[in-house]
């Protein structure tokens, strides 16, 4: 079985400019401050079989999708693998510049957090790796990882999106507290986590799952695609817009209502938990925080007011914390009741521009057709990801980086 592991690492060539990534890696001190090493290590002690492969894509994206830095970034993404015993391929943005020329494929895209984990399901449908396996560069796998993870593939054969948990300071549990008394950010998280462990080994369907531990069947990556700008949370965008895809089917891709594709599933096993080791929190600029987070719930509100098929009942079975963030009727009453408590601890000049962008942005989303553009962008995707693969790109691949060398292989 053919497993690729994707990782995007994240790092800041504009010390002190904006960028959309929440911690990325600071280059000029990357050797002492990076976490990809552990993250490596941990994968060093993966128990493969010999029959299995494992290619590990890492994704570098240099901040404002600058390409001057990318022979450097690469030294030193390459300097964290020594001695690797399994096959490597570091993409810079250069190389997806470049792949995006060649194929004409408007997908390959640095932009952001959606684009670049699309890229996680491109590259590897492309190059026809059987399983992928989405973690960050601040994780630790544990030594049965895959061991498990092929267990559970012939345990379902029908089942293609996997999702498993992080550990952190110990446990699973969600028991950060919330912001505020209006904004119940972490609670509900925690009452998933606690409903997926209810005879725990079971596999729970679900809408929560973390992007930063996420197991699936090629096909699965061939059919759907991360909604494109969010600016956090892609991997909980993703897992909504796949199940609306489930409840609603697509008809302008031809995909009915009920596919089993798009259903997603949490794996609570011990083996498959990884650890998670973040260098920082993100939301300690928490008013940034806030908005990004607001700004994504927007925008998956917006998807989910223009479909029919998955009801609010549903959803909260699914997740209680899916369903607290975006299941309004009108997601502006809710916002209103959360700047009335914002304003008792933050003065109005720091919060009444943010109040604004955000309604502003609901208006918006009252009037466009979010899920409309995300079907269409689905049919897009699927076409394009079968022209590549009918064209034979992965020779196209292979063949540049054999001659530029763009890419270590």
């Amino acid at each position: 079985m053919k497993f690729a592991m994707v990782i995007n690492v994240y790092i800041d060539v504009d010390e002190g400019t904006s960028n959309p990534f929440d911690h990325p890696t600071k280059l000029n001190s990357f050797e002492n401050e990076n976490t990809l090493k552990a993250t490596v290590e941990s994968i060093k002690k993966l128990i493969i079989e010999e029959q299995d492969n494992l290619t590990v894509y890492i994704i570098a994206t240099a901040t404002q999708e600058r390409t001057d830095y990318d022979e450097i970034i690469r030294t030193k993404i390459k300097d964290c693998f020594s001695d690797f015993p399994y096959n490597l391929m570091v993409y810079t943005n250069a190389d997806i510049k470049k792949l995006k020329e060649d194929s004409t494929c408007r997908f390959f895209s640095v932009k952001g957090y959606s684009e670049l984990r699309n890229l996680g399901f491109i590259l590897p449908s492309i190059l026809k790796e059987d399983i992928i396996v989405q973690i960050d560069d601040d994780e630790l796998l544990r030594p049965l990882y895959i061991e498990k993870l092929k267990k559970v593939l012939a345990a379902h054969p029908d089942k293609y999106l996997f999702t498993a948990p992080y550990e952190k300071n110990g446990t699973v549990r969600i028991l950060t507290e919330d912001p505020l008394k209006s904004w119940k950010k972490f609670s509900p998280m925690d009452k998933d986590m606690i409903r997926f462990y209810e005879n725990s080994e079971d596999v729970k369907e679900s809408l929560f799952g973390f992007g930063g531990n996420m197991a699936l069947r090629r096909e699965f990556a061939e059919n759907i695609l991360y909604p494109p700008e969010v600016p956090r949370g892609e991997d909980f965008s993703m897992l909504l817009a796949s199940r609306l895809v489930y409840e609603n089917g697509n008809d302008l891709a031809g995909i009915e209502k009920g596919h089993e594709i798009y259903r997603s599933f949490f794996l609570p096993y011990k083996d498959m938990t990884i650890i998670h080791k973040p260098p920082y929190e993100a939301k300690k600029d928490f008013l940034k925080y806030f908005e990004n987070n607001m700004t994504r719930f927007i925008m998956e509100w917006g998807i989910f007011i223009k479909q029919k098929g998955l009801t609010l009942q549903r959803m909260k079975e699914l997740s209680c914390y899916i369903k607290e963030m975006i299941g309004h009727e009108d997601i502006s009453l809710y916002l209103d009741i959360i700047f009335q408590e914002m304003h008792e601890h933050y003065p109005a000049d720091k919060i009444d521009p943010i109040k604004e962008r955000l309604n502003k942005l609901i208006q918006f989303y009252r009037s466009f057709d979010r899920w409309e553009e995300y079907k269409k962008n689905q049919k897009e995707y699927i076409e394009e990801i079968r022209r590549l693969q009918k064209e034979d790109f992965q020779n196209v691949i292979t063949d540049y980086f054999k001659e530029s060398k763009l890419v270590s292989q």
